[in-house]
């Protein structure tokens, strides 16, 4: 059985700014520094047998926060399949710059089709799919760390539950969250969502 521990990244500076990221590689901020921590601190008895994370910067910074709460970490493996959906010309935007009737027509369309210059979520899925392939290939057994975004953390979970592309938009990943996914003969269990207990305890 492989067990997945999906964590999105805690924090980042843009976030702090709520400005939309997409695949701009911006750190993590002081508070998301400290809710990595605080989930290294969560996950130092799991026995991590591997990690993968995004190769951007708030990902790679939480992946090596959490690791260092471990007594025997695994090196961290970048993978640009784990990176956030491509916004084209809205990265690096606060959501008051966009406008307001475009915006609001792609959320009733459950974000499925893809921003300007961007990545569908049909685009996302497929190339998620492909990470996640790779990772069930190279670690067939034991727990997996995975530090990933909001929207390739969703893309995986509808990978892996067999969800209909309309659920992306409809599933909630937080800074630092831990969610996790157990995989045993092909078939995958949801065991833990969106989890941000340890959180509350920094």
């Amino acid at each position: 059985m492989v067990r997945l521990l999906l964590v999105r990244h805690g924090e980042s500076v843009w976030n702090e700014e709520e400005r939309i990221q997409g695949q701009q590689d911006a750190p993590l901020s002081e508070l998301g520094r400290k809710q990595a921590q605080a989930l290294g601190r969560r996950l130092r008895d799991e026995p991590i047998t591997a990690c993968y994370s995004s190769p951007l910067r708030r990902a790679t910074e939480t992946a090596q926060e959490i690791l260092s709460a471990l007594t025997s970490p695994p090196p961290i493996i970048t993978m640009p399949e784990l990176m956030e959906r491509r916004f084209g010309e809205w990265e690096g935007k606060c959501l008051s710059d966009l406008d307001k009737v475009e915006f609001a027509r792609w959320l009733a369309a459950h974000q499925l089709p893809a921003p300007p210059e961007g990545e569908s979520v049909g685009e996302l899925l497929l190339r998620v799919e492909q990470g996640l392939r790779r990772i069930l290939t190279e670690v067939p057994k034991g727990s997996v760390l995975v530090v990933g975004h909001g929207g390739s953390l969703k893309a995986m979970l509808c990978v892996l539950l067999r969800l209909p592309p309309t659920s992306f938009a409809r599933l909630r990943i937080d800074n630092a969250s831990l969610t996790i996914v157990e995989v045993q003969s092909g078939q995958a269990s949801l065991v833990v969502f969106n989890d941000t207990c340890h959180l509350q305890a920094r």
